[in-house]
């Protein structure tokens, strides 16, 4: 349980839809932040002597909503929030707590020019805003991390769960079994060439997916991507497109993109893989496979 736990905070996750578009959340959470003080007032504001209330609260909302999108953009500068492909909920965590804390600032620093009657600059008047931009402003980016979470939830249900262990495939004559090597003492995995679609790499773990008795199934077992390149040289059908992806190109259905780089589909699954620019031509060569 206790490894599993561990395995969800590390493995890969949806980017936050406030995080993955600045402009677009920058709008939805300046909105919403609106629309939720007009219909509750929740910090229980008024006017001033120059703004009416839904004035005020619009000026506050209107500097929430640039201040997240500038620590959206800075966030980005820093290599730890800027792949994408080993996006985490921890990652997603930190970044949500590090923009509304520039959110926050942002609404103590515009409060004495919009709002005189706020005492000036004081540490408590500044938890004052910190709370105030976590109290309201975590709301949407929970709301994107839910309908992640519950999406998916759902691609995961879609594929049949395998726990790491030694999978049993059907046997076959004409093929060579695999068998790939854990970290971890007495557990491999084992299957057949053309039952592999793709793996994925994902924390410290390596994901799977595998097509058994026309059915896909997702194995994980603990390792890095490049140990397991290195377990599958043997196998010239199989290509690393991109640092977190190992490919079967016999099972590559459709392409997308130019030499900046692919979207690839492989057979019997939505998910696009993606194929670096440094590996296009090396792409370009190999697929569609032969011989």
């Amino acid at each position: 349980m206790e490894r599993r736990f561990y395995h969800r905070l590390t493995g890969k996750f949806p980017k936050n839809y406030l995080i993955k578009y600045p402009l677009s959340g920058a709008i939805v959470l300046a909105s919403f932040s609106f629309l939720f003080t007009l219909m509750y007032d929740p910090l229980e504001f008024h006017g001033t002597q120059l703004y009416t209330y839904p004035q005020l609260m619009g000026l506050y909302c209107a500097t929430a909503g640039f201040a997240d999108f500038s620590f959206v953009r800075l966030i980005r500068l820093f290599p730890y929030f800027s792949n994408e492909q080993e996006w985490t909920l921890i990652k997603e965590f930190t970044a949500v707590v590090f923009i509304l804390l520039g959110v926050s600032i942002g609404i103590f620093v515009i409060q004495f020019f919009i709002d005189p009657q706020i005492p000036q600059w004081t540490f408590r008047n500044f938890l004052g805003s910190v709370k105030n931009a976590y109290l309201i402003g975590s709301l949407p980016f929970l709301f994107s991390m839910i309908i992640n979470i519950s999406n998916k939830i759902h691609h995961d249900s879609e594929i049949s769960f395998s726990a790491s262990g030694t999978s049993t495939p059907s046997p076959d004559a004409a093929e060579e079994l695999i068998q790939i090597e854990s970290k971890l003492k007495k557990e491999t995995l084992e299957f057949y060439p053309s039952q592999f679609l793709y793996a994925e790499s994902d924390g410290n773990y390596v994901v799977f997916y595998l097509q058994e008795k026309n059915e896909i199934k997702k194995k994980i077992i603990r390792n890095s991507i490049s140990q397991i390149e290195n377990q599958l040289t043997s196998q010239t059908r199989f290509f690393r497109t991109h640092r977190s992806f190992i490919v079967n190109l016999e099972k590559v259905t459709g392409k997308d993109g130019n030499t900046s780089g692919y979207r690839i589909t492989v057979e019997g699954l939505s998910t696009e893989i993606p194929v670096s620019r440094q590996n296009v031509a090396k792409f370009d060569e190999l697929y569609p496979f032969k011989g």
